[in-house]
């Protein structure tokens, strides 16, 4: 019984069903966001855009600080404290509560200076603060889900936050005449609602709270702190530099390109999902082997997904913003590059959470984030009209840093036997030669055209070859 139970959390086809359905959870719904944003940026004026950008990266910092990013301890804990499950959400919840009402206070005495220094009014302080209150629950809720397979669950309330969000967004910027405000609202009040009745249901589950898992949490969390919220920082610290120095309408530039990107990134973060419960139960076996072989086909998959939205670079940009954005399409390729190499060092740092030693991953995230913000503010003053271009590059100069800082760190741990480093440095390598590759087609549509029905012929024909395969692989039955 206990040989089958081990069997069936280590089947490779269990991470292809559950990435199956978080990928198509993902695209699904966040499709309703990516479709949206031709409407977004047609009807708010570059300027509100380029704030709402700016506002939404704020958030994505403040939320790191409140929140300690404690669910994260949760897949780890389900190795040791997985009859508990329940009591440690609420545990790590209630901690994360009392701190993010602790910081409100802070910056509620000191509201002018805040005021001033995010450029908003402080009912956009308010609203924040509202969301990285509740949102953790909503995470928690969704993180349990994920760390026993339960895709449903995963699916359905993912639908639900991200419909309701959308929709609301759209009526609200097309019928509110402060259009900023009204996005904000349509973007967070969904969430906060639904943490709000999540929050609820982990109380109910979870019964009471016991100090010793915010000792636990926090001793895998606090560490990794800097290394979050300089990973947060690498994507939003730009964001809020172009807006400082060049303004927010070349921001608002940047973040149609972002939009872009954030194709990729969905996928990126599906298939990352699916996979770190799969790595925690294979290298709890030692399943080395294992984990190598699948490791090289996912990333390889990614990869060619990845080639093919550069390829079509310049139809995205025209159909998320129109003409007026087409600067955009020159931020593109490194940002999707960016995503390549975030996805390579993330199969590294998965393996550093594992052992629970993340000191190092938060100084190499820490350094990185601090090259990426001081290249940004070097190079966005020196080439203001092209801050976008400049933020792009510089954030894939830092997940460049990154990748080889984790790998450095897990050969420190002696666990880079793991990974088939070889093959994942080559591919880095080569992803950035494609990527100045597909740059210079941009310029050549006679040529790129050509490149991409090649890529879909091979695609096409790689699908019928392995169709067998790729059907055995879903449809395989989980030993029980």
């Amino acid at each position: 019984m206990k040989k089958s139970v081990i069997k069936s959390k280590t089947d490779p086809s269990l991470i292809a069903k559950a990435g199956l359905w978080y990928t198509i959870c993902n695209f699904v719904f966040k499709g309703m966001v990516f479709f949206t944003v031709p409407i977004f940026t047609r009807v708010l004026s570059k300027k509100e855009l380029g704030k709402f950008s700016n506002y939404s990266s704020i958030i994505l910092v403040v939320l790191v600080l409140t929140s300690l990013d404690l669910y994260t301890s949760i897949i780890r804990s389900k190795v040791e404290h997985e009859e508990d499950i329940d009591s440690y959400i609420l545990s790590i919840l209630s901690f994360s509560t009392l701190f993010t009402v602790g910081i409100y206070a802070v910056c509620f005495f000191y509201k002018a200076s805040i005021e001033q220094l995010i450029g908003l009014e402080f009912k956009y302080i308010n609203l924040m603060f509202l969301y990285c209150l509740f949102a953790p629950a909503y995470t928690m809720y969704i993180t349990k889900q994920r760390a026993f397979y339960k895709y449903k669950k995963f699916v359905l309330f993912t639908a639900i936050t991200t419909v309701t969000s959308t929709l609301l967004s759209l009526f609200l910027v097309i019928n509110m005449k402060d259009k900023l405000w009204g996005r904000s609202i349509g973007q967070y009040l969904p969430s906060i609602i639904m943490g709000i009745i999540l929050f609820i249901v982990i109380i109910k589950n979870g019964h009471r709270i016991n100090i010793k898992y915010w000792k636990y949490a926090l001793f895998i969390c606090v560490p990794l702190v800097p290394h979050t919220l300089s990973v947060t920082l690498l994507s939003a610290s730009d964001r809020f530099l172009i807006t400082k120095i060049s303004g927010p309408e070349i921001t608002a530039i940047y973040s149609v390109a972002g939009s872009c990107y954030s194709i990729v990134a969905v996928l990126m973060n599906s298939m990352n999902t699916a996979w770190t419960p799969w790595l925690f139960d294979n290298l709890k076996i030692n399943n080395y082997d294992g984990i190598k072989e699948i490791s090289k086909k996912y990333i390889i998959f990614f990869w060619f997904c990845a080639f093919g939205i550069m390829l079509i670079g310049p139809e995205l940009i025209l159909f998320f913003g129109g003409n007026k954005y087409m600067e955009a399409v020159y931020c593109l390729n490194p940002l999707i590059t960016s995503t390549v190499i975030q996805f390579i060092y993330l199969f590294y740092v998965n393996i550093e959470f594992y052992t629970k030693k993340t000191v190092g991953v938060s100084i190499a995230t820490f350094i990185s984030a601090i090259i990426n913000i001081i290249l940004n503010y070097i190079f966005i003053n020196l080439f203001k009209e092209n801050g976008h271009i400049v933020a792009a590059y510089t954030t894939l100069i830092g997940y460049i840093v990154l990748l080889y800082s984790h790998y450095t760190i897990t050969k420190i741990l002696k666990m880079d036997h793991v990974l088939d480093n070889k093959f994942f440095f080559k591919l880095s390598s080569f992803s950035l030669i494609i990527s100045i590759f597909t740059n210079f087609l941009y310029t050549y549509s006679l040529l790129r055209y050509p490149v991409l029905i090649v890529y879909l012929v091979f695609f096409v024909y790689m699908v019928i070859k392995n169709k067998d395969k790729i059907l055995r692989f879903f449809v395989k039955k989980r030993t029980r």
